[in-house]
């Protein structure tokens, strides 16, 4: 038996299946005249397998990638050229965000902190939002607020 083989066959697969359902994706990106191509999908998959790599995570499934597709498909301040940065880019900033809070804090409360900041806050600066926004949801975290809280501490 030649297990890396069988590792291998099995992780291509996965990574097959996880196109094929983030390629489905499209149909609402449509809407917005976003489209993810084949290189686009590899693109996403393999920074989500970094990041969880470096940030030492794992993940069973495509649900928080396949979460922040549909809400940044929805941004005024994404565009086709921008699409696979902000998405890979997110979904870094999500796992650091998990992390520091040592997980006590749902994903979609998380992702909706995060969206909350993009979107309303610092206007599609996912500088601003790895920067500011992470620094103030996990100090929000800490200090028992709402993780959309923009007030400042005393």
């Amino acid at each position: 038996m030649n297990l890396p083989k069988i590792f291998d066959s099995v992780s291509k697969s996965k990574k097959s299946n996880s196109i094929d359902e983030i390629f489905k994706l499209n149909a609402e990106l449509s809407k917005y005249n976003l489209v993810l191509g084949v290189e686009d999908i590899k693109d996403i998959i393999n920074a989500k397998n970094s990041t969880l790599k470096s940030q030492g995570r794992i993940e069973l499934n495509l649900d928080i990638i396949e979460f922040i597709i549909r809400k940044i498909g929805k941004s005024p301040y994404v565009n086709q050229d921008n699409l696979v940065e902000t998405i890979n880019d997110m979904y870094a900033i999500f796992h650091y965000v998990k992390n520091c809070t040592s997980d006590f804090l749902p994903d979609k409360q998380v992702l909706e902190a995060l969206m909350f900041f993009y979107g309303n806050v610092y206007n599609g600066s996912m500088e601003l939002v790895m920067g500011k926004g992470t620094e103030k949801i996990i100090n929000n975290f800490r200090h028992g607020k709402k993780l959309t809280c923009r007030e400042e501490e005393e």
